[in-house]
């Protein structure tokens, strides 16, 4: 007796039941994982005033004009200098945020410092102009050209 003939006459092995089961799972899947986009998602945030980051950086920009993604949102503010500040919010794990760091990292070696009391790990580029904060799910990145890394600072503690 071949082996689908033993499980066909023990009735444990229906294949409808089998596709339909397989069918919920993935269903249920789905709605996971669209119920955990949206409860996560950083596209829902308001974007920061323009005067909360002008007064934090010490910049004249516009008010943002925001672009959002499936697992994003960049809120751009024109006019401060002549390449924007943005402000990115994004959807993260720890494990990607530590390898942006890591790759950053060894792009451009001594480049990166390390900051601490900031979420839950955040790292900011030596020369400034750029910073990354990983909380809860998210990443928060701002990039200003020319801008102290502490000025960064002070904007970011004020966006957590």
């Amino acid at each position: 007796m071949h082996f689908s003939q033993v499980v066909e006459s023990s009735r444990v092995f229906k294949p409808w039941r089998v596709s339909a089961a397989a069918i919920g799972v993935c269903v249920g899947a789905a709605a996971l994982g669209a119920s955990y986009a949206a409860a996560s998602s950083p596209t829902s945030r308001a974007c920061p005033s323009a005067s909360l980051v002008n007064a934090a950086l010490g910049h004249k920009g516009k008010a943002p004009v925001a672009t959002k993604t499936a697992y994003s949102k960049t809120c751009t503010y024109s006019g401060g200098s002549i390449i924007p500040t943005t402000i990115t919010f994004q959807v993260d794990t720890s494990s990607t945020f530590a390898a942006g760091e890591k790759a950053a990292a060894a792009a451009l070696p001594n480049s990166v410092v390390k900051l601490s009391g900031l979420g839950q790990a955040a790292w900011a580029t030596k020369t400034g102009g750029s910073l990354y904060v990983f909380d809860a799910g998210t990443t928060i990145k701002i990039l200003s050209l020319l801008t102290a890394t502490s000025k960064l600072e002070a904007l970011a503690r004020k966006l957590l």
